[in-house]
C-alpha cells in the first residue's frame, strides 16, 4: 500500500481530499495532513510518503518552497500541486521541481483520480525496477564474496569488492559465521536487526551464504571508520542475539584489511567455531589464533581411535576423536582433495566394519567441497561426525541385540591377553566352559573361529606398532604374540594383502 499525505491551509480542502475519492481502491493509505510547508517537512520525515498533494500559497513555507527543500531530502517522493491560481509561472516553476501534475481548484473528481492513477503506476514501476536492481546487486555481491572466499583474487573480483562491498585494500573487516542450522527466516530477521544496530556507526553489513547450509556476514569499516574491536563486535551481536533465544552462536574472525584477506578470515571463523574460543559472552566465539601442533595427536593415531570407537559402538569416543581430527586438518595447509580423500578412506574402513557386523549402511554425507564454494571444514566436521555416530550406534545395536555376554567377555579377554600363548582351551577354562561349546558360541556371535579372531586382533595391533615405532619385524611379531616371525609374516599378508615391511614403508 502506497502512502499519501495532504498539505493545505484550508481545513475544508483537507476534508475534501480525504473524502472525494476512495484512496484505498487507488492503492493508497492516507497517512498524514499538514496546514503549512514547515509542518509538512517535519511530518514527511516521520511517515516517508510516496505522494504529496500540496497547495501552492500557504503561510511560513509555500508549496513550491516545500517541494524545493523536500526534493533533496526525499528524492523519490512524487508531488501533485493543487492551486486556485491559474498562473503559468507557478506551473513552470513546479515542473522544474519535478512535479508530476498541476490541478486547478475547484478539483474535478475524474481529473484527480486520473492523475493519482498515473502517479501510482509510475511509483509502482519505479519500485519494481528498484527491486530488480537491488536483487541483481545482491546476487553480484554474493558471487563476489563467494569467489573471494575461495581465494579467487583476480582483478575483476577485487574491483567488484571495491565497488559493491566498499571493501578497499585499506578497509577493515571481520567475517562472522552463524550457527549452521539456522532457519533462513531467522537469518533474514537477524541480519536486518544487526543492520539496524550498526546504522549509527560507519560499518556496513553484507550477508553471504556458502553452499546451502552455511551462512554468515561481513562487517566492513572504512579507513576512517570505527575500529571493529572485539568489544564492539561482542556488544552488538549480544544485543541482537537475546531476541532470538540463547541457542544461536556466532564465530568471529580476527580483523583484516582488503579483499585479498577474505579467505583467511573465513578460515579463522571456522576455527573459532570448532575450537569454541571463549569470549566472555555466551554463544560468541572470537578467533584467538591457531592451536599448537605439539598439543594435538597425530592424524593417524586419532584415526585409529575413531575406528576403535566405531567398532566398540562408543559414540563419546567417536565424537571427541573426530573433533580432534578436524582441528588438526583445520590448521594444516592441505589440499581440499586430500581432505576429502582421507575422510573417504576412513568411511571405507567403517563400511567394511558395518558389513562385518551386519549393520545398516552409512548415509554418505555431502562434503562441502565443490567448484562453487570453498571447503568449509567446520560444516564437514558436523556432517562426518553425524555419519560416524550413526555407524557406531548401528554397530552397538547389532552387538547388544541378543548378544552372548559370555562370548563378549571372551572376546575382551582375547584383546587383553593376545600377547600370550592363547588357545581356545585356555580361554574356555578361564570361563569354566567346554572348549568345543565355547568355540561354537564364538563362531555364532563373531562369525569367526576363535583362531581367526585371535589373528585379527594380533595383526591389528601389529599395524599400530609398525606405524608408530621403529622395530624390526621379528620384534613386532614377538610383541603381538607370535613366536615364529614367518608365521606372523604369512598371517599379516593374508589379512592385509601386504608384507609387514611394505606396510611400514607405505
Amino acid at each position: 500500500m502506497l502512502r499519501v499525505m495532504f498539505v493545505d491551509d484550508e481545513p475544508y480542502m483537507l476534508e475534501g481530499l480525504r473524502t472525494m475519492v476512495n484512496w484505498h481502491e487507488l492503492g493508497f493509505e492516507v497517512c498524514g495532513e499538514a496546514s503549512d510547508g514547515e509542518d509538512a517537512l517535519a511530518l514527511m520525515a516521520v511517515i516517508l510518503p510516496h505522494l504529496v498533494l500540496t497547495d501552492i500559497r500557504m503561510p511560513v513555507i509555500d508549496g513550491l518552497q516545500l517541494i524545493d527543500q523536500a526534493s533533496s531530502l526525499y528524492p523519490d517522493v512524487k508531488y501533485l500541486i493543487l492551486s486556485g491560481y491559474a498562473d503559468f509561472e507557478y506551473a513552470q516553476r513546479a515542473m522544474r521541481y519535478g512535479v508530476v501534475n498541476y490541478l486547478m481548484k475547484p478539483l474535478i473528481e475524474d481529473e484527480l483520480i486520473a492523475a493519482v492513477e498515473e502517479i501510482a503506476m509510475t511509483i509502482r514501476g519505479r519500485n519494481a525496477h528498484n527491486q530488480f536492481e537491488s536483487a541483481a546487486l545482491d546476487r553480484l555481491r554474493l558471487e563476489t564474496i563467494s569467489r573471494l572466499l575461495q581465494g579467487d583474487n583476480r582483478q575483476k573480483w577485487i574491483e567488484r569488492a571495491n565497488t559493491l562491498l566498499h571493501l578497499q585494500e585499506h578497509s577493515k573487516f571481520r567475517c562472522v559465521l552463524l550457527e549452521p542450522d539456522i532457519q533462513p527466516s531467522v537469518q533474514s530477521d537477524l541480519v536486518q536487526m544487526l543492520a539496524e544496530r550498526i546504522k549509527p556507526t560507519e560499518w556496513m553489513l553484507y550477508a553471504f551464504g556458502v553452499g546451502t547450509e552455511r551462512h554468515g556476514f561481513l562487517l566492513v569499516s572504512g579507513d576512517e571508520g570505527d575500529d571493529l574491536s572485539a568489544a564492539s563486535m561482542t556488544e552488538i551481536i549480544a544485543s541482537s542475539r537475546v531476541h532470538f533465544g540463547k541457542t544461536l552462536s556466532f564465530s568471529v574472525s580476527g580483523e583484516h584489511r582488503g579483499p585479498h584477506a577474505l579467505q583467511e578470515a573465513f578460515h579463522e571463523g571456522v576455527v573459532a567455531e570448532m575450537c569454541k574460543f571463549p569470549s566472555g559472552t555466551e554463544g560468541i566465539y572470537l578467533y584467538q589464533g591457531e592451536w599448537s601442533a605439539e598439543t594435538l595427536p597425530a592424524i593417524v593415531e586419532v584415526t585409529e581411535a575413531i575406528l576403535d570407537g566405531v567398532r566398540r559402538g562408543c559414540t563419546e569416543t567417536v565424537q571427541t576423536q573426530v573433533h580432534l581430527l578436524f582441528i588438526v586438518l583445520s590448521r594444516q595447509a592441505v589440499a581440499e582433495s586430500w581432505v576429502n580423500a582421507y575422510i573417504s578412506s576412513i568411511r571405507l574402513e567403517i563400511l567394511k566394519m558395518i558389513a562385518q557386523f551386519g549393520g545398516e549402511p552409512l548415509r554418505a554425507s555431502n562434503c562441502c567441497s565443490s567448484n562453487t564454494v570453498p571447503l568449509d571444514i567446520g560444516l564437514l566436521e558436523r556432517k562426518v561426525t553425524q555419519e560416524f555416530l550413526q555407524a557406531a550406534e548401528s554397530i552397538h545395536q547389532k552387538n547388544y541385540a541378543g548378544q552372548d555376554t559370555v562370548v563378549s567377555a571372551a572376546g575382551d579377554y582375547v584383546k587383553a591377553h593376545y600377547r600370550e600363548k592363547l588357545q581356545l582351551q585356555v580361554v574356555a577354562e578361564h570361563f569354566q566352559l567346554n572348549p568345543a561349546y565355547l568355540g561354537q558360541r564364538f563362531k555364532k556371535q563373531f562369525g569367526l573361529t576363535f583362531n581367526e579372531y585371535l589373528h585379527i586382533v594380533r595383526i591389528d595391533e601389529a599395524k599400530k606398532l609398525l606405524r608408530r615405532e621403529e622395530l624390526k619385524i621379528a620384534d613386532v611379531a614377538a610383541r603381538v604374540g607370535y613366536s615364529d616371525s614367518e608365521q606372523f609374516v604369512t598371517k599379516f599378508k593374508a589379512l592385509t594383502g601386504l608384507l609387514p615391511s611394505a606396510f611400514k614403508k607405505g
